[in-house]
């Protein structure tokens, strides 16, 4: 495989920083992917962690943007939000077709099509990455004109955090996943701490301390409450989202098994039963295992997952969604491609993940830069 070298890490975290900022549209919306028709989106989580890497990049001034738009999105869906509210006091069925979407637009519209789009670790990953933006930005509180989005995106998680949606995934809709909890989790603790409610704390320590109570029966985190497998995205729960404690018996061994049973060439897949082109291993979950074990101290072994992903650049700079699909299960990958073409083959999301595992190993921003400030 090609891979593009100029300036070691240093010039392939430069190259990152740089898609990053390309697939930014002005109006602050982040595509997940410049040549995969089906990613012509801006989904929450993902660019929630893609503004994350900007800041940790010096790059406040876009990650600032990307805030704003969310704002400005989750404003245009205040009263389908209110009513998602509502019907969750009242304890009515969920209908994912009336929930609030974790995917819009680029133009920050609700997407209308058939793809499962109810997922509420979006909601929370977002509020986390914007208080981490204020932190690393060094703004002291949250902006007046941004609390009305804050708080209500925060009661909204507060009363349906804890309820079936789809996974970080898009799959699995009608179970209660520990991933989402994670994100729920942190959402909840990002806004306590930007509106100064401790409520909504009390709330995240109710939904911590469910998720720590059945994986200490059972000796690690699950998948969801109705799938014993392991998830790679369950790493989150310790780094960034603190739920757990990384040296946590429970998560110890989930860290064991997402290293062993999912481990391809060096790799992350996503979790055991994956078929999705092939079941590959992804940039984005090589990168949140090094961040883990960066952590603990395994710097040798983060070193070594960072360096997988350096291997997959190619010769312009773009850096996948996955890899190995087509080695791992041929026909499914071949049935993937006959439905949407080949994998996109440039990820922002991909590129965030190694910007934030090379900080975490030291590699400086680019040029040692500290970035443009916040506006926000």
């Amino acid at each position: 495989m090609e891979q593009r070298r100029d300036g070691g890490i240093e010039g392939l975290v430069a190259a990152s920083v740089r898609a990053m900022l390309a697939n930014q549209l002005p109006n602050g919306a982040i595509v997940a992917s410049p040549d995969f028709a089906q990613y012509q989106y801006c989904w929450l989580r993902d660019s929630s962690f893609i503004a994350y890497a900007l800041d940790r990049a010096g790059e406040h001034e876009a990650s600032s943007r990307f805030h704003h738009w969310c704002v400005s999105s989750v404003d245009r869906i205040a009263p389908l939000m209110q009513a998602a509210l509502e019907r969750a006091q009242l304890g009515k069925p969920v209908d994912p077709n009336e929930m609030p979407p974790a995917r819009f637009s680029l133009e920050g519209l609700v997407a209308n099509d058939s793809w499962p789009n109810f997922q509420i670790d979006g909601y929370g990953t977002w509020l986390w990455s914007l208080h981490e933006h204020l932190r690393r930005s060094g703004a002291d509180v949250l902006p007046e004109r941004l609390s009305p989005a804050v708080e209500r995106v925060a009661r909204y998680l507060a009363e349906t955090g804890t309820l079936p949606c789809f996974d970080v995934w898009e799959e699995n809709g009608t179970s209660v996943h520990t991933a989402t909890l994670g994100c729920v989790y942190a959402g909840l603790v990002a806004a306590a701490a930007m509106l100064a409610d401790e409520k909504l704390h009390e709330r995240a320590e109710a939904v911590r301390s469910e998720v720590l109570e059945r994986a200490r029966a059972v000796g690690r985190f699950e998948k969801s409450n109705d799938n014993r497998q392991v998830d790679a995205a369950l790493l989150w729960l310790s780094e960034p989202f603190g739920l757990c404690d990384p040296h946590d018996p429970a998560f110890v061994e989930t860290a064991r098994l997402v290293a062993t049973e999912l481990d391809l060439e060096g790799g992350i897949r996503r979790y055991p039963a994956d078929t999705y082109y092939g079941g590959g291993a992804w940039p984005v979950l090589t990168a949140s295992l090094g961040w883990h074990l960066a952590s603990v101290g395994d710097l040798e072994g983060a070193r070594r997952r960072l360096d997988w992903i350096a291997t997959r650049f190619d010769a312009e700079g773009r850096l996948g969604e996955q890899f190995g699909g087509e080695g791992r299960d041929p026909s499914k990958f071949a049935e993937w491609v006959g439905r949407w073409g080949p994998p996109a083959r440039d990820l922002t999301w991909s590129h965030a993940m190694f910007v934030v595992l090379s900080d975490e190993l030291g590699t400086p921003p680019p040029s040692g830069k500290p970035g443009a400030e916040s506006t926000v």
